[in-house]
């Protein structure tokens, strides 16, 4: 018999889980407060405490209201999640990775909020007490997807957002540099080469996928201007 513990993100329903390998399913939402809960994304630690995002419902501008993206955390294997506080100014999560060697380091993506000086709240935030407290690390891009690690070099990690660039760190996020080469418009993921630590892939919505270097591409040519490219790196 498969007794494996599956988990499910549905969007607008919540969260699923099987604990009979997916032959049944079993809703579970206790905890969170959300009305059919946009259920984006869920991360487990090594510890196995899952955490959840729950995705923005719209794009107006407006933060503080029922609209608002949202993160919770379940130590008991999702039967109750427990609301953790978003970055102040922040209410568009939409990726978490969590250090594998330390799984109170959190890294999460965030997508910008309209307002009338541009889009704000967005980027990448670090927490080093499993969400308690905050910091931006990474705002050049109001509009990152996600932000993935490399596994064999750890302080290694790549971030991707939508507006025509991908960014990379080897000291564990506390400096980032554009991947010369990369031009896509909608930026997915970057996933290493699991066969060649040199190279990456970046998948995109609707743009093809990229292969490249790691490091980017020093000989290639730019040929797209946006507000990223226009802040001095």
């Amino acid at each position: 018999k498969d007794a494996r513990t599956l988990y499910v993100a549905g969007f607008g329903t919540g969260v699923w889980k099987s604990t009979d390998g997916g032959q049944s399913w079993v809703l579970k939402n206790n905890g969170i407060k959300q009305r059919e809960p946009f259920a984006w994304w869920l991360s487990q630690d090594p510890n196995g405490v899952l955490y959840l995002i729950i995705a923005r419902r719209s794009d107006d501008g407006a933060i503080g209201d029922s609209g608002d993206g949202a993160l919770y955390r379940s130590t008991d294997g999702a039967e109750t999640w427990t609301p953790v506080a978003l970055p102040r100014g922040c209410n568009g999560p939409n990726g978490l990775l969590i250090d594998p060697n330390d799984p109170k380091r959190l890294y999460l993506a965030a997508w910008g909020c309209a307002t009338s000086d541009g889009a704000a709240g967005g980027g990448i935030f670090l927490s080093t007490d499993a969400g308690k407290n905050w910091t931006s690390i990474f705002s050049k891009d109001q509009y990152i997807y996600d932000v993935t690690i490399d596994p064999k070099t750890p302080k290694t990690l790549y971030a991707c957002g939508f507006s025509d660039s991908a960014w990379r760190s080897v000291d564990a996020g506390r400096n980032w540099k554009r991947i010369k080469g990369y031009n896509f418009k909608w930026g997915h993921r970057v996933i290493p080469d699991p066969y060649n630590p040199a190279m990456i892939y970046i998948t995109t919505f609707g743009g093809s996928v990229w292969y490249g270097p790691a490091a980017g591409d020093p000989n290639a040519r730019e040929d797209i201007i946006t507000p990223c490219l226009a802040i001095p790196q």
